[in-house]
């Protein structure tokens, strides 16, 4: 479990951790001015770039993004010192700096997340990351316009004192940045507490290695493809074989032929333990023999395949309309029909070739010929 949070932490970076320097400049620059604001958090920013590369490596150039920002805010804030402001301006310079930064963000965002990409590890999902930084962009930015406005008003206003007003605007502000970073580091723990109970999938490369993981929805609705490993048995007995029809909302082969067994591994499973829970999941068996026969890559629509295919003759007991028996000619019949999922079409041509259907048997086994691939299991070290 603690492996499993410890990936999750990898995939769902927090956002105030990173925007840490930039919140806190702004707020010693309202309370003593830019010079000590430099000076307390200038090494605040450092020691946090040495603690993630040291300590959140998976996120050090995601972070080294936000540590740009915070030192463009502050020397564009600085430069801007040197010229004739207005008293009020000069005060409002750096929340106008970053409001201008964050205005080029909103305005380019899809142009600004490929190229943060280019600096990011491929292995690791940002779909949550970049959603994250929108919404704390989108906050901040709320919070920056309405102080900004606020003392505008207060500041040229028409009427007796209204200045008397902008010391409590300032505080006001400070408790608003206070609440944000306190309620956002809340939010993120409950979040990341509320993804260890949900499913999770390892990514593999193309030689089968666990290079990540990704929450299995943030996958199959991510533009980008992830390698899974998933686990496939084939159910065949005199010369048929037995397929399922997917249901209509299936997020990956809706209302497609497919084989009646068929599991994404998930974190903390080897591909035993899987076949083994999936078998028990949809048809309750507990004692399941099956035989390994091959394994493929195969890119889907939503995501790629990095399938253990077996075989098995135990019997499943399946009453459903959407269940049946095939045999060799009426599949090959409908090969092209369009009605058959295409991992299954690729394992109708192994199946074929492998002899199992024209013998009719398969002499299956407790135990897998080769041991093909093997996850750490999370949970037995934890």
């Amino acid at each position: 479990m603690k492996k499993l949070r410890t990936q999750i932490r990898a995939t769902f970076f927090d956002p105030i951790l990173h925007l840490l320097p930039l919140l806190l400049f702004l707020v010693l620059d309202d309370i003593y001015g830019m010079n000590l604001a430099w000076r307390i958090t200038f090494p605040v920013a450092l020691s946090l770039v040495v603690y993630i590369f040291y300590k959140r490596n998976e996120a050090f150039n995601w972070h080294l993004i936000f540590a740009f920002m915070f030192m463009g805010v502050g020397l564009l804030g600085s430069i801007l010192s040197l010229f004739p402001l207005t008293t009020c301006f000069f005060l409002l310079k750096t929340k106008l700096v970053v409001i201008f930064f964050l205005l080029i963000y909103f305005a380019t965002q899809k142009k600004m997340r490929n190229l943060i990409m280019r600096f990011i590890p491929k292995v690791i999902p940002m779909s949550n990351n970049f959603n994250e930084l929108y919404r704390s962009f989108s906050f901040l930015f709320i919070i920056l316009l309405g102080y900004v406005v606020l003392y505008l008003i207060f500041d040229n206003i028409i009427f007796e004192n209204s200045i008397q007003y902008i010391p409590l605007l300032q505080s006001i502000f400070i408790g608003v940045i206070v609440f944000f970073v306190c309620y956002e580091i809340i939010r993120v723990q409950l979040i990341r507490a509320k993804l260890v109970q949900e499913e999770w999938w390892p990514i593999v490369s193309e030689q089968g290695k666990i290079i990540g993981n990704i929450q299995h929805l943030t996958s199959l609705l991510d533009e980008q493809k992830y390698l899974h490993p998933i686990a496939r048995v084939l159910e065949i007995d005199k010369s048929m074989v037995l397929l399922k029809k997917r249901p209509s909302d299936d997020l990956i082969f809706p209302n497609l032929w497919d084989t009646v067994i068929s599991s994404h591994v998930r974190m903390g499973e080897n591909i035993d333990k899987c076949i083994e829970r999936a078998v028990y999941e949809q048809y309750n068996i507990k004692e399941f023999k099956y035989l390994f026969l091959s394994n493929y890559v195969n890119e889907i629509k939503n995501e790629s395949h990095y399938a253990f295919l077996f075989v098995s003759c135990t019997k499943i007991d399946v009453a459903s309309d959407q269940t049946k028996w095939w045999t060799q000619q009426q599949i090959e019949e409908n090969l092209n029909a369009g009605i058959f999922s295409e991992n299954f079409i690729l394992e109708f041509d192994l199946l074929k070739r492998s002899g199992l259907l024209e013998s009719g048997k398969c002499e299956c086994t407790c135990k897998l010929k080769d041991v093909i691939y093997q996850q750490t299991e999370v949970g037995k070290k934890d």
